[in-house]
């Protein structure tokens, strides 16, 4: 009987509930508008790029989306600060986000387009 028990005790002792993943998966693609491109009716207004950090204070951290958001928020902010914002025809393309996670630290940054229709 104690060597089973011990042999639980060890057993749980191994185990973990983190996942060895970097990356978690779960962002697709942000919108499902399609638009057909046979000429160039746009004007390219500029790449933009915002990062959010966060400490990672229990054992995992579960609101990767809230990251992501605070990342997109940020590039935004860039983007009004270089004098382009999100009116009219103008639209976010090419919208691509990376995660960093460590043991520490969580890490966000999403990068993107702006473009404007004709």
């Amino acid at each position: 009987m104690k060597k089973i028990i011990l042999v639980m005790l060890v057993a749980t002792a191994f185990t973990s509930c983190k996942t060895s993943s970097l990356y978690s998966g779960g962002y697709q693609q942000q919108n499902q508008t399609q638009t057909v491109l046979s000429s160039s009716n746009f004007n390219v207004l500029g790449s933009f790029t915002g990062t959010a950090t966060e400490k990672i204070l229990t054992g995992n951290i579960t609101n990767k989306e809230g990251i992501i958001s605070q990342a997109k928020a940020k590039m935004l902010e860039n983007a009004k600060s270089a004098g382009i914002e999100l009116i009219g025809s103008r639209a976010l393309v090419n919208v691509s986000v990376d995660l960093i996670e460590t043991k520490k630290r969580i890490s966000a940054t999403m990068t993107a387009e702006i473009i404007e229709f004709k």
